[in-house]
């Protein structure tokens, strides 16, 4: 990682299905932050080219998805990679991806300062009506980038740690993750703040949180984006409507600390646990050999 990221999280409210003027107002953004102030990484939230899904399915909105979802590379990577080039940043950017076929993904961008395509991931654990929308990702991988190695994932992916920690032991130092999260009832308004801090201290990462504004089909999306910490401390304030872009400065220097007191790629122990699903022959022979 370099000695220091600085990192604008643009808490975006998407126009439902305007991929043109949603592209052109993201660009704004990102010129508008590195007219600022210094600005390495950009971050828009999940779906931000499209906006997010109605709460109950139909043919109708998926065939409009569809008709507004990108290739890649294609709109989003022309249009961004445009000014990530003139400005000199990282771009992150949720977008509904058209793959080769009929297949549609819920996926993250991520632009290198060239203007070039450095990586995508798939979101790998649909949510709720997603898996009617979208198929499913099939990897969690470690970018190299100038900034350090970062992993990419969406949303839900964040409530499997296995995810990061994959990420982790491949090298990843600045884990990000994007939402379209509306808060739902007699969830803890800073939740998003306690994934955040869960999964930078276990994964002794930096992890930057990105969530949407805005109201769509009923929901209001919460913002609170947050970043945090190798040894869990929060880095920003939970932010909301009034503080639309939230940001943060990310320094090797404490990274550096925290890795030394505790690897975890390193003093991970698979040999005890090994792979953890049910049908394994691992777990399935330490059930045999715990039965009473």
């Amino acid at each position: 990682m370099k000695d220091h990221v600085d990192v604008a999280i643009v808490q975006f409210d998407p126009r439902p299905l305007d991929p043109a003027g949603n592209l052109e107002a993201m660009a704004a953004a990102v010129r508008a932050e590195a007219a600022a102030r210094p600005t390495d990484l950009v971050v828009f939230p999940e779906l931000a080219t499209t906006g997010y899904l109605p709460p109950d399915y139909g043919d109708d909105f998926r065939r409009r998805l569809a008709a507004a979802a990108d290739t890649i590379p294609g709109r989003t990577t022309e249009t961004l990679g445009r000014v990530a080039g003139e400005t000199g940043t990282h771009v992150i950017v949720g977008l509904a991806e058209r793959g080769g076929g009929e297949e549609l993904y819920n996926t993250l961008l991520l632009i290198g300062p060239d203007g070039e395509t450095i990586g995508a991931h798939r979101k790998v654990h649909l949510w709720d009506q997603e898996p009617k929308y979208f198929a499913s990702g099939h990897r969690f991988d470690v970018l190299d980038t100038g900034l350090g190695r970062v992993g990419l994932s969406v949303c839900h992916d964040s409530r499997f740690p296995e995810a990061t920690r994959r990420q982790v032991v491949a090298g990843a130092e600045i884990l990000v993750c994007v939402f379209a999260y509306a808060p739902d009832p007699g969830v803890p308004a800073d939740i998003l703040a306690h994934r955040a801090v869960t999964r930078a201290w276990e994964s002794t990462a930096y992890y930057v949180l990105a969530n949407r504004l805005g109201s769509e089909h009923g929901a209001d999306f919460a913002g609170r984006s947050v970043v945090t910490g190798p040894t869990g401390e929060i880095l920003t304030g939970a932010h909301g409507p009034r503080d639309p872009v939230v940001r943060a400065r990310l320094h090797h220097r404490p990274l550096a600390d925290a890795r030394r007191t505790v690897d975890v790629a390193r003093e991970r122990r698979p040999d005890i646990y090994g792979d953890l699903s049910p049908t394994s022959p691992e777990t399935s022979a330490m059930s045999q050999q715990e039965r009473p």
